[in-house]
């Protein structure tokens, strides 16, 4: 039996936490696995992935309240020390709580997931320096998720000792919502459905999907009806971007949702026009689906999108691009051939499947 540990800083609707839940529920179905989920910070039902976590896997939380927590620290190394685990995966802000555990067990395999580009996932010149020597003593394995990661780990770091594995998503089943989401938003004649799923921020860039939008309505008889759908994790933002669209009656925000594939399902094109992604999550919800991307060409969605044949790219982030790339996308001729390449690139490369199947791979290394 191995014994295999995630740890994440906590299970808020974001990318990489979803990512973290997937890929432990679909490790937990192989009968050799015994796998445990920790999240330092406990996790509200209603704004985290908490209750999708499989009954196969074992999840605990130490209730971290915001900051270092020396209690938190110390209670996890003897929670590990006592379980003596075969695996330990950290991800996001979760690297240096494993430090004193990581010195008492030198049996125990250590991975770190990169998630994002090296530099904004450790900004600071100490932890930097930190992770740093633990990569290159290979005392923590680290994992990129793309090979724009694989690069900015190279730059950062000056080490070539990454692992890139792709992120992943399980076949996704439509809700009991789906009939009364497609006659609430399709239908309407010489429109097409636009869906962008984000947590309102500013990496995520939605002003200039949004201006792009009004743009295309202004120029075009053809109109773009958009939808947001994610939560608010920048008020102010938020508050310009209402500003921006008030009155406009093409553009509407959802808030958080639940049952993304539906919105997915139903939507003409996913929309993703961010200043920088990883590898997103939900990008390859979208080729699940067959819902046809339109992104701009940052982090890994380069790697993840081949112009006109699994999605369309802008040519760089600004206004005129991604109004073009749009437009590019909505009187596009074959359409039905993209949305098929799309699925077919998620199931040999994006679904969990084949994530999990790497990550054992490298557990057993």
């Amino acid at each position: 039996m191995t014994k295999i540990a995630h740890i994440v800083g906590d299970l808020g609707r974001g990318g990489a936490e979803r990512f973290v839940v997937d890929l432990c529920n679909e490790l937990a179905e192989k009968a050799e696995n015994e796998v445990y989920l920790i999240s330092l910070c406990d996790n509200d039902p209603e704004t985290t992935f908490v209750n999708e976590i499989s009954d196969k896997v074992s999840y605990a939380s130490f209730y971290k309240t915001p900051g270092f927590s020396m209690e938190v620290f110390l209670e996890l190394t003897n929670w590990l020390v006592a379980e003596k685990m075969n695996v330990v995966h950290s991800h996001l802000n979760s690297l240096e709580y494993l430090l004193l555990y990581r010195l008492k067990r030198t049996e125990t395999k250590f991975f770190h997931t990169i998630h994002s580009t090296a530099e904004a996932e450790c900004p600071g010149r100490f932890l930097k320096f930190l992770r740093k020597n633990l990569y290159k003593r290979n005392l923590i394995r680290p994992i990129v998720v793309s090979k724009d990661g694989s690069e900015s780990f190279r730059k950062y770091y000056r080490l070539e000792n990454e692992i890139i594995i792709e992120n992943g998503r399980p076949f996704l089943n439509r809700t009991a919502e789906y009939p009364g989401l497609l006659n609430k938003y399709k239908g309407a004649p010489n429109t097409s459905l636009l869906v962008h799923v984000g947590r309102i921020i500013k990496v995520k860039n939605q002003r200039l999907l949004i201006e792009a939008v009004q743009q295309f309505n202004a120029a075009e008889e053809q109109k773009c009806r958009l939808l947001i759908v994610g939560d608010v994790r920048d008020e102010p933002l938020h508050q310009k971007l209402l500003e921006l669209t008030e009155g406009d009656h093409y553009i509407e925000f959802l808030g958080g949702r639940d049952n993304i594939v539906d919105y997915l399902s139903i939507a003409d094109f996913f929309c993703l026009s961010s200043f920088y992604e990883g590898m997103p999550i939900s990008l390859i919800e979208a080729l699940s689906v067959g819902c046809i991307s339109i992104c701009t060409p940052v982090g890994g969605i380069k790697n993840m999108i081949d112009h006109e044949v699994t999605g369309f790219l802008s040519r760089d982030e600004r206004l005129e691009s991604y109004y073009q790339a749009i437009r590019e996308a909505v009187f596009y001729a074959d359409k039905p051939k993209i949305r098929e390449n799309s699925r077919n690139i998620f199931k040999s490369t994006y679904h969990i499947g084949a994530s999990e199947k790497k990550h054992s791979q490298t557990y057993n290394l």
